[in-house]
């Protein structure tokens, strides 16, 4: 006997046993982020991860991905994003960036068979390269970085790194819990994309894309 819940739509129908194991990753998620949260709320911007309508909402705001496009995630925290990301494009190189080592430790245990690399988001060529990977290929860069609560100076580098790797027709998504404080930002060289707000998400968040351009 199925169990319907809204994942893929409304003709996706889980087991029991689909939905029990689904619970039992998000306890774990939640768990796992909430002691991440206590000491380092600047990395994680909050005290509960993302919900699986977010995530889905993300990924559909990715636009069109080629065969050996490699996709970049930036703070996936305990890989809500990650997961979804992987289930919608299963045969493109993921390359997950994190800062935080528990986390990074975490993803890469769950998630074999994504890159994940412990390091600075504002380095996204380095870490591309460094894994023996084109950066001219990167069909996308999606962030769960709480980028307005990081320092100006890092969220600034952030920002600038990636006009240097987001290829022209390429995006960049990102999520917020503030539409309003993100007007004060000007993406050189991206055109902003109407947003789409995701309402079963606590709190409910924004997402934005940015799409590059030549101008």
């Amino acid at each position: 006997m199925g169990y319907c819940a809204t994942r893929g739509g409304p003709s996706e129908c889980l087991t029991a046993e689909a939905c029990y194991e689904h619970l039992i990753i998000h306890v774990r998620d939640s768990l796992a982020f909430i002691r991440q949260s206590i000491g380092n709320f600047r990395q994680t911007g909050a005290i509960l991860p993302s919900s699986g309508s977010l995530a889905r909402a993300m990924v559909d705001a990715i636009g069109p991905i080629q065969t050996g496009d490699i996709l970049v995630e930036l703070g996936p925290g305990t890989g809500v994003f990650t997961r979804q990301i992987r289930k919608r494009f299963p045969d493109n190189p993921l390359i997950a960036v994190e800062f935080n080592e528990a986390l990074a430790a975490r993803l890469r245990h769950s998630q074999p068979d994504v890159h994940v690399v412990c390091g600075c988001a504002s380095e996204i060529r380095r870490h591309v390269e460094t894994l023996g990977l084109d950066p001219d290929r990167i069909g996308v860069v999606l962030s769960g970085l709480p980028l307005l609560s990081l320092p100006r100076p890092l969220c600034d580098a952030i920002l600038a790194g990636l006009g240097q790797v987001v290829p022209i027709d390429r995006r960049y998504v990102q999520f917020t819990y503030s539409q309003r404080a993100w007007q004060k930002w000007h993406l050189a060289g991206f055109r902003r994309e109407n947003p789409r707000r995701v309402w079963l998400n606590v709190p409910p968040a924004s997402v934005l894309a940015f799409t590059r351009s030549d101008g």
